[in-house]
Parts: C-alpha cells; sequence; structure tokens
C-alpha cells in the first residue's frame, strides 16, 4: 500500500464533556508537533470555528507557524479554513508568511462554513458563501501551487470547482465506497475536461487502535458523546433547525458517524484503511484525536498506530 497518513484534528476544543485550559493547549501544540514528527507520521492538521463557546481555534495558521519552526519534515494542514470567511487576498499572504516559515510544509485546506452564527458575527451573509468560495478559490490559485489547495465538501458542484482548478479534494469520514468511487469520478472529469491534472484525493476517517482499556466500545462511546454535542449545536438540518430542535434526525447523523468510524486491531484497522487505497485515495487522515482524548492516553494511542498500522500502510 502506498498512501500518505497524517494525523488530526486538533481544535483547541474545550466542551462541556471534556473542558481544557485554552492557553495551556496552545503553549503545548508545538510539542505535539513535535511527537508527531517523531512517530513518523506524514502530517498534523487542525480545524478552523469561531463564535461559539467551546472554542474552536479560529486562526490555525497561527499556532501552525509556531509549530512548524520547531519541527523539520512534518507538514501542515487546515481542515478546513473556512474560505468566504475571509478576505481571500490576505489569507493568500498570511498563509504565504506561514509557508516561509514552514519551508513549504503548509496544505491550505479550504471549505465553504455552515453555520449562520459565523457568517452573521463577521458581517457576511451565508447565502453569499458560494460566490465568495468561487472568488477565493481563485485568488489561492494564483498564489500557491494548485494540489497544495485542499478543497473539503462532497457535493457535485465543490468536487467540480476543485476538480477543475486541479486542487486536491479532502473528503469526509461517512462515505461509503460506492459515494467515493462517484466523487473522484466527477473530480477526474472537471479535471479532465479543464484540462488540468488531477490534485491528490484525501480522506478523514475517525481511527482507534484498541489499546488495554481504551477499546472499540470506549473509543465508539467518546465518538458518540463528542459528535452528539457538536452536532445538536452547529449543524443546521432542513432549513434554519438546528440538531438538537430535531433529536431523530441528529440521531442519525451521529450513527452515520460511528459506524463510519475505523476501529479494532492493528491488522483489522490496516486491512479496513488499504481498501481506501483501492478506492483512488491517497492520502489519509487519521483521527484519533477530535479533542476529546485526554493527552496522556492520545500519546499512548499515537504510538501504537504509529508502531503497527502506520508501518504496514503509510509511504
Amino acid at each position: 500500500m502506498a498512501i500518505d497518513v497524517g494525523v488530526g484534528l486538533w481544535t483547541f476544543q474545550s466542551t462541556a464533556h471534556h473542558p481544557r485550559s485554552l492557553a495551556r493547549q496552545y503553549r503545548g501544540f508545538p510539542a505535539v508537533a513535535q511527537r508527531v514528527e517523531e512517530l513518523g507520521y506524514a502530517d498534523i492538521w487542525l480545524g478552523e470555528h469561531r463564535f461559539w463557546y467551546d472554542a474552536w481555534c479560529p486562526a490555525p495558521l497561527m499556532p501552525i507557524a509556531a509549530a512548524a519552526a520547531g519541527t523539520d519534515r512534518l507538514r501542515f494542514g487546515t481542515a478546513m479554513m473556512l474560505l468566504p470567511q475571509h478576505d481571500a487576498v490576505r489569507l493568500a499572504a498570511v498563509a504565504e508568511t506561514v509557508q516561509g516559515v514552514a519551508a513549504g510544509r503548509l496544505e491550505l485546506g479550504v471549505g465553504l462554513g455552515h453555520r449562520d452564527a459565523e457568517f452573521d458575527g463577521l458581517g457576511l451573509q451565508r447565502r453569499q458563501r458560494g460566490k465568495r468560495m468561487e472568488s477565493g478559490l481563485d485568488v489561492l490559485g494564483e498564489r500557491f501551487l494548485p494540489s497544495s489547495v485542499w478543497v473539503g465538501g462532497m457535493a457535485p458542484a465543490a468536487l467540480r470547482r476543485l476538480g477543475s482548478r486541479g486542487m486536491s479534494s479532502l473528503m469526509p469520514q461517512t462515505l461509503d465506497a460506492e459515494t467515493t468511487r462517484r466523487a473522484i469520478a466527477t473530480i477526474d472529469a472537471a479535471a479532465a475536461e479543464a484540462g488540468v491534472p488531477r490534485g491528490r484525493v484525501g480522506m478523514l476517517k475517525d481511527v482507534w487502535v484498541e489499546t488495554g482499556d481504551h477499546d472499540r466500545a470506549w473509543f465508539l462511546a467518546r465518538l458518540r458523546e463528542h459528535y452528539l454535542e457538536e452536532a445538536g449545536a452547529w449543524w443546521v438540518m432542513k432549513g434554519e433547525r438546528h440538531g438538537f430542535a430535531m433529536p431523530d434526525d441528529l440521531e442519525a447523523q451521529v450513527q452515520r458517524v460511528v459506524d463510519s468510524a475505523v476501529v479494532g486491531t492493528p491488522d483489522e484497522v490496516a486491512a479496513e484503511l488499504a481498501s481506501l487505497e483501492a478506492l483512488g485515495v491517497d492520502h489519509l487522515v487519521a483521527r484519533p484525536c477530535f479533542d476529546f482524548v485526554a493527552p496522556e492516553v492520545l500519546d499512548v494511542e499515537l504510538e501504537v498506530f504509529a508502531t503497527t498500522v502506520l508501518k504496514e500502510v503509510g509511504r
């Protein structure tokens, strides 16, 4: 198998179920990055959100710059910078500066954003996000190597948008095999029509190698608890209603996340991840961390994954 394997997502969340010191998380991130590099992962990914009590990182390029200065090989990705919420020219300038600090090791992932409160808080109209995304991608395409810009989403419009620009795709964790094949075919067709090389194809996956007390049941319970809190408050379903107002829909979405998680022994996890390459995925962002795993438990998991699964599936 020949696939790059990174790890994520670091968001610096402090939730009701897992409260943590934000200042300590930010100060400790460079050491985390050094540890991830030491273990042999290809990259580490951070998320972006703002205007909510859980304190998602509102400016992930800043901790990336701090951590890049203390590492040599590790690449740094964003999954995702919410491009329509930024002035694209200014974002590109900041990203170029960080790219310099990181000696070319920045993978700039961008997405649409979906939460009304974030657009409202910035004085933007959510319904304009598609147009802002298009123009923003044009700006980034002029300043960065297209394949180093990763675009999130699974809607056909999003896939055609990135494919026609030769940009890379970072797909969500809940896609099944057939949906993944169709998505990649859409990207291929858009790239061919535009006459540009296709970018890379990446996928996020919630992943956990069982370790002692922290087995399948433990991880899936933590994953469910986390997504219930996050999706209930963040996701807008069926128009303007949020997840907590629609418990049946919320439960169905959380169950899709739980069902798509890759959990088991090292051999079981490696075998399931190997199937992604057969679909055309060439980059995996493994997610043992969505900021709900205690640091000492996470460190053990990162080492176990690196010494078992990573050596089997990584480039």
